[in-house]
């Protein structure tokens, strides 16, 4: 509470120090254990567990100009249904024109770190202040604030929707305390909230319903001494008036009530970290760009690699940081990856799967910036002016293995035109424009063309309406086929100059190509094998009896049985190999045509192919059209002779 306690706080304390300390600095993640709490449970009427809490009692401003005299009478603070009630009362007692409750841990229970909250219905009226606190427990050796105060909930009447969390010590107390406030849609009097610290070894949070809202180290002292090192006790009381809040007036309700349902008190336990969220697999030249966020509590990771989806994963590296550079791979694979964060006590279970799929990777490039990562430096352009590289952090959540930050932060600006050759000649490549703006702040600031081997891919491409603020990174992604081996990328000015922060062009590995068949088909037989068409592919096919070919759609004239089988083909791009694409064939034994004599007519039935008749063994032969097995033929000559022709 604002400029509290100075002498009468030290006149008033004068017990030994009786203190428990339940919990120490933790380096590693935690979970919050349950290890003191008061849930007003006794009968209504009757008052606080004096075993947990006592009360100071008094008048005289309490060094705010307060209004009160707090008693330790169950008219001002005890149990009712369950929870405990501090009323402030407008009556003459003590000297003073209204009564109140300040109760307190000091001498029974105090801690040092962990999470301390309280679920709490506050009063509302002019002139109140009520507040959920802690004080060191060397108050009276070393006085206040030299003790340190932690304010885990402070609310006056003249401000109904905010709450304040604040710290005093040697330097900064009272005016010049170092806190922070959470303002609420409706007022804070309306319902119960939890209002809670998090106290940590040189680190206190405030949170209300679980927001955080605040948070002070060391570093925001300014210099001066942290003195959030030991136990402190807690204290909840209902002020009325005093320096801060003001004091009563016409408006001002009397009596007023604080709402206590409970008070607790967790301490951290070591645990092995959460799993590492947002993991990110970006496939470069050999080599696999991971990235992940941090996760909380967590010393290190380790990271792990499978060839197959769900593993077995087999661990690959680790790191200290939430980034990896798997190295040494094989171009034209496909990887899977999963992470896992450490610390003292362990290691947590796996993030979520991860697969890159390396192709033939042909270049990235950092657009007027140095290398980077798989970026090399600015290289095959021409034209356009090298910008100043800027310090800002660039946005890049969202977005699907973005570049380093360098790569957004770097920049060609103007007309320019970059030219990328020794591509494998017809194959579709993939085509990254990384771009971030870095200069404007608003839409239509700068809008630009760009063109990739002649055809436009971008009109009037404003970088902040896409990306929708600036210093955020924005990826636009096309195919384009590598004609005569070669993939030329223009930049033209709309408005401003058009801007390239970098380029990626890749070869993806080839898919798998669709294979079919003209089978079944009897032995004799033309085989017909086909593969969808890959652009800049070449192919090769393997098959039963030692077969293969290069052909995209062989064939194997006169076929026999021992063609029955599979078959498969993986299309090449780029000395990238797909996957296999696969097709069973069936070769029956060579196809005969039966006859059924009937009177004046034979049935003919055959399994395959074209039905040929003659009056002639020798033939000629002439294609019965249209005929379909079986076939009934009146007999129309002496002798009449059949055969299949195998197509």
């Amino acid at each position: 509470m604002k400029q509290k306690y100075k002498l009468r706080i030290s006149r008033a304390l004068q017990q030994a120090l009786l203190g428990l300390i339940l919990a120490s600095p933790v380096m590693c993640h935690a979970a919050w254990q349950l290890v003191w709490s008061d849930e007003f449970t006794q009968a209504d009427g009757s008052p606080p567990d004096s075993t947990k809490w006592g009360y100071d009692i008094g008048g005289g401003g309490w060094g705010n100009n307060e209004l009160q005299h707090y008693t330790s009478r169950t008219n001002n603070a005890r149990i009712e249904d369950g929870q405990l009630v501090i009323e402030a009362k407008r009556e003459n007692y003590g000297g003073n024109s209204f009564t109140s409750a300040r109760l307190l841990t000091k001498d029974k229970w105090a801690w040092t770190y962990g999470r301390m909250e309280a679920r709490i219905k506050v009063p509302r009226t002019q002139g109140i202040w009520p507040a959920f606190w802690m004080l060191g427990t060397n108050i009276t050796p070393v006085g206040w604030p030299g003790c340190g105060e932690i304010d885990i909930m402070e609310h006056i009447g003249r401000e109904p929707k905010k709450v304040y969390g604040t710290i005093h010590g040697p330097g900064y107390s009272g005016g010049e305390s170092i806190g922070g406030s959470h303002t609420f849609v409706s007022d804070v009097a309306d319902d119960f909230h939890v209002f809670a610290v998090e106290w940590e070894a040189n680190l206190i949070r405030w949170y209300v319903d679980d927001i955080h809202y605040f948070t002070v180290t060391p570093a925001s002292l300014g210099g001066d001494a942290w003195v959030f090192d030991h136990n402190h006790f807690f204290l909840l009381n209902v002020a009325v008036g005093g320096n801060w809040p003001g004091n009563t007036n016409e408006t001002t309700v009397m009596p007023q009530k604080m709402l206590v349902d409970y008070v607790r008190v967790y301490t951290n336990v070591p645990a092995p970290p959460t799993p590492p969220t947002g993991l990110n697999a970006s496939p470069g030249n050999a080599k696999v760009y991971l990235s992940w966020n941090a996760t909380s509590g967590a010393t290190g990771y380790q990271i792990k690699r499978a060839t197959t989806s769900g593993g077995p994963y087999v661990p690959v590296g680790g790191s200290a940081v939430n980034n990896f550079t798997d190295s040494d791979l094989a171009n034209c694979a496909t990887y899977y990856y999963v992470v896992s964060a450490t610390n003292i006590m362990g290691a947590s279970t796996n993030s979520s799967e991860q697969a890159a799929v390396l192709g033939s990777y042909s270049l990235a490039v950092n657009s007027g910036g140095s290398a980077a990562g798989h970026f090399v430096a600015d290289a095959n352009v021409t034209g356009g002016t090298i910008g100043a590289t800027v310090p800002a952090a660039i946005d890049t959540s969202g977005l699907t293995a973005p570049a380093p930050q360098i790569v957004y932060q770097a920049e060609r600006y103007g007309n320019f035109t970059y030219t990328f050759t020794g591509l494998t000649a017809g194959a579709t490549y993939k085509v990254r424009l990384h771009s971030a703006e870095t200069y404007w702040t608003a839409v239509g600031q700068r809008r630009f063309n760009v063109t990739i081997n002649g055809t436009q891919v971008l009109t009037n491409f404003d970088i902040i309406a896409v990306a929708g603020a600036p210093n955020k990174a924005v990826i636009s992604e096309f195919n384009a086929v590598a004609t005569g081996g070669q993939i030329v990328i223009q930049y033209s000015t709309v408005t401003d100059n058009a801007r390239a922060s970098g380029i990626e062009i890749i070869l993806p590995r080839p898919s798998a190509p669709t294979v079919a068949n003209n089978g079944p088909i009897s032995a004799g037989m033309t085989l017909n094998l086909t593969a969808s068409t890959v652009p800049g592919a070449t192919y090769q096919w393997t098959g039963p009896g030692g077969f293969t070919s290069t052909n995209q759609n062989p064939s194997i004239v006169s076929a026999t049985t021992n063609a029955s089988g599979l078959f498969s083909v993986t299309a090449m791009v780029g000395g990238c190999a797909s996957d296999a694409g696969t097709a069973l064939v069936s070769v029956g034994p060579p196809a005969t045509v039966s006859a059924q004599a009937l009177p004046g007519s034979l049935v003919l039935s055959w399994p395959e192919g074209m039905l040929q008749s003659a009056t002639n063994i020798v033939g000629p032969w002439f294609d019965v059209v249209g005929a379909t097995s079986p076939l009934t033929n009146p007999a129309a000559e002496a002798q009449e002779f059949y055969r299949v022709k195998l197509e």
